[in-house]
């Protein structure tokens, strides 16, 4: 604790002391001795070192002042006057009219004590233990009074306490300690710190022994101090504890004589409280009658009131319901003008509705001819789909022979790389021997040998080779044969199906004529949608043919891109089903829409088969026809020169000169053989290509096949729905006629609902004018109802009020009784019993008590005609953190 805050700690106890304890009356110059003995103490409150600091007040300025003590180490505090010190340890000083301030030193045992006690979380523990921890705290300050005399009461000897009054305070500094709790003290609060400050009289309850006196046995007389508080890191600078004496000066007990006098007043006083508890119980009950016939006075103008409030709330709900009612009848009136307008509204689209029933029935008739024109068509129709139908059969028939034709044409060519590879490697072999012979002249009759042999087997591949060239030259020109005869029947297909879609488009134009344009334009949108959906499939399906066709022809990659670029604009569609229904009673946008389907179906046929570019195909098999024919031609030449090469071998024998001849022939076969193997490769692939490209055309035309026989099947529903169309316009027109005989009546009708509609608003009028004048006299009403209701509230409020006073009134006299006879019983009755039976042992100890507080004036001794008072100051040390 900083020095200066603990000074002001001490300066406020000082301060508070002076005020609580009373001042010593000067009769006389007489000296006083005014003394403070300051106590260090431990932690727990155990006393260290004690100081005794004295002033001698020197009242009529004496040359000396004459004092008696016990301490040691004398020493004048505040000035330089000596002092002489006498055998039974008096003291004279040197004063020369000053006041005197001295202090020493004792090891006397002390009249007071403060005993500390720690707690953390509800367990005991040592201060030294404490400090930093964190948690709930319990401070508990027990005062010790050692100090007692001699006294008589009741004619007994007893040891009756110096009265001592102790108060120790303490600062808790606010972030370490929150939540202060203190018993029998108060806690102060300057900011930045809490000063919790306690006090307690040791000894004082024993010395009056109030615990045997039953009226006073609850009166409790504190002599400890307890403080709890929630700690962080605990830390206590140090406690400040004050003792000191002269408590009961001023009560001047010595002045009463007897309690007789008392006791006399005491009765006089109880007389008088009986006499007031009977007063007070006979108003009580004249206030009750008052309160009764109150009540019934009450509840009258409540009544009169409550029905004058139910009258305005009546009232003032009919005046405030009136605008409704205005309202209402307003509507109804507009309503009813309304109704006249809707009536003649009704009768003019009335008329136009019969007039346009008129022309419907009109239309209808024209419509029944167009479903019978339009059945005629379909009819014709259907007698021509066998011819499109045997068409597509016949283009599918010839397509399985190109496929038939592109495998032989395969087959032919592999045979005829065979018999190239077969040739280059004879000609290598008989080059090798050749060169073999030419090189040893002495073994040439082997050599020749080998020769022939070679010039045998060389033959052989010559004419294997003129084989395959021949057979790919007839499968090349029966494939040539074959899609001509297609592309003939494809021609046919394709112009069928045109005249189907003319015919078509023919009895469309027809119906439209009779029918809803608008329908058909819908009709329209929706095929388109159906037929972009259909032909995006179809048009990849067909660029992927043509680009196998393109392959299998030998074309370069180059080549083959430049002509499906061209082909980019072509676009082609196949519809592949038509489960088509035309249900009866149909109109004309059904039968429109089923005959674009089948439009959308011819046209399909046409841009499949020309999507199948049979043109490319013939011009690829033509150029393959044209390769094999030079191969055939190569192959002859070849075989004739083998042949002729080997008659040549035959006299090598004997003609080793001629081997220089011999052996350029042999390298010029050589290097002709290996120019034909060159294009084995692409003759093969070429050969696979259309082999390929004739089997993916061939499944086309199966699908365009299938589509003809669902085509078929769609014209054949197509005929049933016409029929029923017919049957439904005729039905449809039966109806219009029936319709158009009740126009009459409802004409009629209409004109009737018009004029009484007309005599209906005239009525309206009438009620919206007698409601202005019933409004009127709600108003009155309610104003009037509403000054009754103030009249009757004003009336019933004062009744509340005189209730409310009568009432107020008889709580105030059942308390005033009850409390009269409390006081009484509680009060006079028991001061009665308490001043007619111990009283006087109270006072008896209470006067023991103050002896005992004057006969204590000083510590260490005073002398005789000195008055004095002491107190004491115990400093306890702190608790600190390391």
């Amino acid at each position: 604790m900083k020095k200066k805050n603990v000074q002001a700690m001490l300066t406020g106890m000082a301060v508070m002391m002076s005020v609580m304890l009373p001042t010593t009356s000067v009769l006389a110059a007489v000296p006083e001795k005014e003394q403070t003995v300051y106590v260090n103490a431990d932690e727990n409150g155990k006393s260290e070192n004690v100081i005794v600091s004295n002033w001698l007040k020197n009242i009529d300025g004496d040359t000396q002042l004459t004092d008696k003590s016990e301490l040691n180490n004398i020493q004048n505090v505040k000035g330089d006057e000596g002092f002489k010190q006498g055998s039974d340890s008096s003291l004279t000083w040197d004063a020369n009219g000053k006041d005197i301030y001295y202090q020493g030193e004792t090891t006397k045992e002390l009249p007071v004590g403060v005993n500390l006690t720690y707690y953390l979380d509800g367990k005991e523990i040592q201060p030294s233990d404490l400090a930093g921890k964190s948690g709930k705290v319990k401070i508990r300050i027990d005062y010790e009074n050692k100090q007692q005399e001699t006294a008589e009461v009741n004619g007994n000897k007893e040891e009756i306490y110096t009265p001592f009054m102790m108060m120790t305070a303490m600062i808790l500094p606010t972030d370490v300690f929150t939540n202060i709790e203190i018993e029998n003290g108060k806690v102060l609060s300057d900011g930045n710190n809490n000063i919790a400050v306690g006090f307690g009289f040791p000894g004082l309850s024993d010395s009056l022994q109030l615990s045997e006196t039953e009226e006073l046995k609850d009166l409790e007389i504190p002599d400890f101090v307890e403080i709890t508080a929630d700690v962080k890191d605990f830390e206590l600078s140090m406690t400040a504890t004050v003792a000191t004496t002269g408590l009961l000066d001023e009560l001047n007990l010595g002045e009463i004589d007897s309690a007789d006098e008392l006791k006399e007043n005491m009765n006089k006083l109880t007389e008088s409280s009986t006499a007031l508890v009977k007063g007070s119980k006979e108003l009580q009950d004249g206030i009750s009658k008052l309160n009764s016939s109150a009540d019934t006075f009450v509840n009258g103008l409540n009544s009169a009131d409550n029905g004058a409030g139910q009258l305005k709330n009546g009232i003032d709900k009919m005046n405030s319901s009136k605008g409704e009612l205005l309202s209402g009848i307003s509507r109804l009136t507009q309503g009813m003008e309304a109704l006249e307008n809707g009536a003649s509204q009704l009768q003019t689209g009335v008329g136009s509705y019969t007039a346009g029933s008129a022309k419907l029935g009109e239309g209808i008739a024209k419509t029944a001819e167009g479903a019978s024109t339009l059945k005629g068509g379909i009819d014709t129709l259907n007698e021509k789909k066998e011819a499109l139908v045997q068409g597509i059969g016949n283009l599918s028939t010839g397509s399985k022979d190109l496929k038939d034709g592109a495998q032989t044409l395969k087959d032919g060519v592999a045979a005829y790389t065979a018999g190239v590879d077969k040739l280059d490697k004879g000609l290598g072999l008989l080059n090798g021997q050749l060169q073999g012979a030419l090189g040893q002249t002495e073994q040439l009759p082997e050599a020749v040998k080998g020769i022939e042999e070679g010039s045998k087997a060389l033959i052989s591949g010559a004419g294997q080779l003129q084989e395959g060239a021949k057979q790919a030259e007839a499968a090349a020109g029966n494939m040539e044969a074959s899609v001509g005869a297609l592309a003939q029947v494809a021609g046919g297909v394709s112009q069928g199906a045109g005249s189907a879609a003319g015919i078509i488009e023919n009895y469309i134009g027809s119906l439209n004529d009779t029918g809803s344009a608008a329908a058909t334009e819908q009709a329209k949108a929706a095929i388109a949608k159906e037929n972009a959906a259909v032909n995006a499939q179809a048009n990849t399906q067909q660029r992927a043919n043509v680009a196998a066709a393109l392959s299998a022809a030998g074309l370069t990659e180059e080549q083959q891109q430049a002509v499906l670029a061209n082909l980019g604009n072509i676009s082609v569609g196949v519809q592949t089903s038509a489960n088509i229904e035309v249900p009866a009673n149909t109109g004309n946008t059904e039968a429109v829409g089923q005959l674009k389907n089948i439009q959308a179906q011819m046209a399909a046929v046409q841009q499949q088969i020309a999507g199948t570019d049979l043109g490319a195909v013939q011009e690829q098999i033509g150029q393959l026809k044209t390769g094999a024919q030079t191969a055939a031609a190569g192959a002859d030449e070849l075989t004739k020169g083998v042949t002729t090469f080997g008659e040549a071998v035959k006299p090598l024998g004997g003609f080793s000169t001629m081997a220089s001849t011999l052996k350029e022939a042999v390298a010029a076969l050589k290097a002709g053989s290996g120019e034909l193997c060159k294009q084995n490769s692409a003759l093969n692939s070429g050969a696979a290509q259309v082999a390929t490209g004739s089997q993916k055309m061939q499944g086309g035309l199966d699908a365009l096949s299938e589509g003809a026989t669902q085509l078929s099947a769609g014209i054949e529903q197509l005929t049933q729905g016409a029929a029923g169309l017919e049957e439904g316009t005729a039905q449809l027109q039966s109806g219009s006629q029936e319709l158009n005989q009740n126009n009459e009546q409802l004409n009629t009708g209409a004109a009737q609902l018009a004029a009484g509609s007309q005599e209906l608003s005239k009525g309206g009028n009438t009620l919206s004018q007698g409601a202005g004048v019933l409004s009127n006299g709600i108003a009155q009403l309610a104003s009037g109802a509403s000054s009754l209701k103030d009249g009757t509230s004003k009336l019933a409020s004062g009744g509340k009020e005189l209730k409310s006073g009568v009432t107020q009134l008889q709580d105030g006299s059942v308390k005033l009784a009850d409390g009269m006879a409390e006081f009484d019983k509680e009060g006079i009755q028991k001061l009665s019993d308490v001043l007619n039976g111990e009283l006087q042992t109270v006072l008896d100890r209470l006067k023991a008590v103050e002896d005992a507080d004057k006969a204590y004036t000083a510590f260490d001794g005073a002398s005789q005609d000195m008055n004095g008072k002491v107190k004491f100051i115990i400093e306890t040390a702190g608790i600190e953190k390391e």
